[in-house]
């Protein structure tokens, strides 16, 4: 381990996305790099978390995949370093079966689904990726009809909502409803479309700012290190990383705990794929008008993980790695059927 000198890690998240953070803090990867972290707090919020990270209080935010670009059409200096998830899959159900929902075009497609705005005034996530899973169905922008049940994300309304979506559909008040991840057997008269993969920045980004990166010595190169480093961890130890994320002790910052699945699918080369920027950067246009003037890529800086990547310090990590879990890997982080549509909605 190279020798960096000691500083703090504040850090917000969003939508879930601290496991990352607590397996790296409680298996020393962190510490091993300086880093003692000593704040992780989680936002519903991008607005707050993007106030605290230009403010100082934090030196990266967990996550924010839409309004990053609004702020690089405005010329601050937001800064996105890596990207360990980079696609969605989503399902819907419908009366009959359909091979796609584009056998709804004649008569026009009526389509049920959570709310688009919070009660804060904040666009979903899920639910624009679900707009544009539409259009790349063959629908322009605007032309489906869509049917609002209630707002995702509020504590024990998953059930209801799940229920009152799939009745749209049985009442024949909608022609399909987004399903999040329901199973075959819970959907019962209902049909299961499963719709294309939507390359899409959904995971757990590194966002930070250059302000906050150029305040602590070479904080960017030890956060992305770290990623690479917590990801090959919980590959090769997954249940000492899941127990570290079950057991609280006596740390400074809050620890919310969750499953290392979302870590240990994540590709150790955290790269974010091209049409997942662009597709992220397509909903913040779509939902914001200073976005449009934005360079998608301006966003991202990959100069910290192709240096890490060059100078062969993860290809030496995969070596260790057993072939059983390279190939179990190999394919990386597909989220699949709206992972967080009911338990954790992410607003953007």
């Amino acid at each position: 381990m190279e020798d960096y000198p000691p500083c703090e890690l504040r850090a917000m998240f969003r939508a879930g996305h601290s496991q990352f953070w607590e397996v790296a803090d409680k298996a020393g990867i962190l510490p091993g790099m300086g880093l003692k972290l000593t704040y992780l707090e989680g936002t519903d919020d991008p607005r707050e978390a993007e106030d605290a990270l230009f403010s100082g209080k934090i030196d990266m935010i967990c996550g924010n995949h839409i309004t990053p670009y609004i702020w690089v059409a405005r010329g601050k200096p937001i800064v996105c370093l890596a990207s360990p998830s980079n696609a969605v899959q989503n399902r819907v159900v419908t009366r009959e079966p359909v091979s796609s929902l584009a056998e709804f075009k004649a008569k026009g497609l009526r389509i049920a689904d959570t709310n688009l705005i919070s009660s804060k005034g904040i666009a979903s996530h899920d639910r624009l990726n679900h707009i544009l899973d539409v259009m790349r169905q063959g629908y322009a922008e605007g032309e489906a009809e869509w049917i609002e049940v209630g707002a995702a994300g509020e504590r024990g309304a998953g059930a209801d909502l799940q229920a009152r979506l799939f009745d749209t559909v049985r009442l024949g008040k909608a022609d399909a409803a987004f399903a999040g991840r329901a199973r075959r057997e819970e959907v019962q008269d209902l049909h299961i479309l499963d719709l294309p993969e939507l390359p899409m920045i959904n995971g757990t980004t590194i966002t930070a700012s250059y302000e906050a990166l150029h305040m602590k010595e070479r904080l960017a190169e030890r956060l992305v290190r770290a990623m690479v480093e917590t990801i090959h961890f919980t590959r090769v130890h997954p249940d000492q990383a899941q127990r570290f994320l079950d057991v609280k002790d006596t740390r400074a910052y809050t620890q919310h705990g969750g499953r290392i699945e979302s870590i240990t699918r994540s590709p150790i080369k955290p790269y974010p794929s091209p049409e997942g920027v662009l597709n992220a950067w397509e909903l913040s246009r779509m939902r914001y008008e200073d976005a449009q003037a934005a360079n998608p890529f301006s966003l991202w800086d990959m100069h910290y993980l192709r240096e890490l990547d060059l100078s062969g310090f993860i290809d030496e990590l995969l070596q260790e790695e057993p072939a059983s879990v390279q190939e179990k890997y190999a394919k990386g982080f597909k989220h699949v059927g709206g992972a967080h549509l009911f338990a954790h909605n992410s607003t953007c």
